[in-house]
């Protein structure tokens, strides 16, 4: 009978060493178990939790230098554009973001070792495939088989973490997307007064109606009345800034709201004043229709509770409407 005695070999010290290094790797890998473990439930139901967010969360947790994450010709980054390193990176995302597992790029930066790592998104009513690339960026002088494998591994991790994010914004935009104009809907605009409210700043609220929307459905028909309840949320997106929130809170009524500067709300004010005329033109340029609009609006910062608030405002809107309609009723609680 044979026996491999090639085990015991080493000396004592040698075996010791041996040994401490496997309980090493062991507890480091119970480790990261653990923390793979509490990064899914943190992500899972802290809905706050965005991808730019977890574009920080894996900075923390794979101990790089940066991260940059390439979805849908979007970049997220802790670096900012005009930094070099950035640049640099930019030039090259062509050639970076084509394997298909964990790549490592040595010779892109003297001292800088870059991985990249293709997650694959999964779909919510979407046939297309599509990945979203995590790009890393760690010390060359750090770089091992180690680190290596611990990226590999963590990458795993990520591609739930990712997918959870994604899918659960792509829900919640089903969810709060109104089918017709693509607008935010009725149940955002709930959640987005008790925001308000729940943080009270200096922000208006506007109030729209289309003027006797009913007899345009009468006289046009439904088909076109539908074409000009999208062109009229196409319009409001297009006139009011990218961080106001517009709205279709259903039928004919719409809603715009955002945070303003006291100083600037009589220029706004203004602007709000213009818009009744820049809607029939509007309209008319694109359906050859001639329609208009009645429109409330409220500047303030006090929001004592959101049925008060949307009180306020209707009232404005139909202050309007008791006027003739095709105006605008407002009401400031700037000095």
């Amino acid at each position: 009978m044979m026996f491999d005695y090639d085990c015991y070999k080493g000396s004592p010290e040698n075996i010791k060493d041996v040994v401490l290094e496997e309980n090493r790797i062991l507890t480091r890998k119970l480790a990261e178990s653990q923390q793979s473990f509490e990064l899914l439930k943190l992500v899972h139901f802290d809905r706050s939790i965005n991808l730019e967010k977890l574009n920080d969360i894996i900075i923390g947790c794979t101990g790089c230098l940066h991260s940059m994450m390439v979805y849908r010709g979007m970049i997220l980054s802790n670096l900012k554009p005009e930094d070099s390193i950035y640049q640099q990176i930019l030039s090259q995302i062509d050639d970076l973001t084509q394997g298909d597992g964990l790549t490592v790029f040595d010779k892109l930066f003297e001292d800088i070792t870059v991985m990249c790592y293709p997650v694959s998104v999964s779909q919510i009513n979407q046939e297309q495939d599509e990945k979203i690339y995590i790009i890393l960026m760690f010390p060359k002088r750090l770089v091992n088989c180690e680190v290596k494998d611990f990226v590999t591994s963590f990458m795993l991790v990520n591609d739930v973490l990712v997918n959870i994010v994604i899918s659960r914004e792509k829900m919640v935009r089903l969810i709060e997307t109104d089918p017709l104009t693509k607008l935010l809907n009725r149940s955002s605009w709930n959640s987005t007064l008790e925001t308000i409210v729940r943080h009270p700043d200096s922000f208006f609220i506007l109030f729209i109606d289309l003027d006797k929307f009913k007899i345009i459905n009468d006289t046009y028909g439904h088909q076109t009345g539908d074409e000009i309840l999208k062109e009229t949320g196409h319009w409001l997106r297009s006139v009011f800034r990218e961080d106001d929130r517009v709205f279709r809170l259903g039928g004919d009524e719409f809603a715009v709201t955002g945070k303003i500067n006291p100083e600037s709300a009589e220029g706004f004010y203004t602007k709000i004043q213009t818009l009744n005329e820049q809607f029939t033109k509007a309209l008319w340029s694109k359906l050859q229709i001639e329609a208009t609009i009645s429109i409330g609006a409220l500047f303030t910062k006090n929001a004592e509770d959101k049925d008060s608030l949307y009180l306020r405002v209707d009232r404005l809107l139909y202050k309007s409407k008791e006027k003739g309609r095709n105006t605008v009723s407002a009401e400031s609680d700037f000095a």
